[in-house]
């Protein structure tokens, strides 16, 4: 059916709908297990996460340097 009926209280019982679906038919055969990551994989991960926080770095000193000329300017 187009509408599906979820309890306020209780869990509700998983019923894949088809079984050829892909995401619904993992439930029922269970998933691969998670794979070690390969060495390239990794350092592509650590530059993904350099960068990141050289941006977030970046827009706290923004923020810092905003709040102190709302400080300035209220004094």
């Amino acid at each position: 059916p187009c509408e599906v009926y979820f309890p306020r209280k209780g869990t509700m019982e998983w019923h894949p709908h088809s079984t050829s679906c892909d995401v619904c038919g993992t439930s029922s055969h269970g998933i691969k297990r998670k794979q070690a990551p390969s060495p390239q994989g990794g350092k592509r991960l650590r530059i993904i996460a350099e960068h990141a926080r050289k941006i977030m770095y970046a827009r706290s000193q923004k923020q810092v340097n905003s709040k102190n000329i709302m400080k300035k300017i209220t004094n």
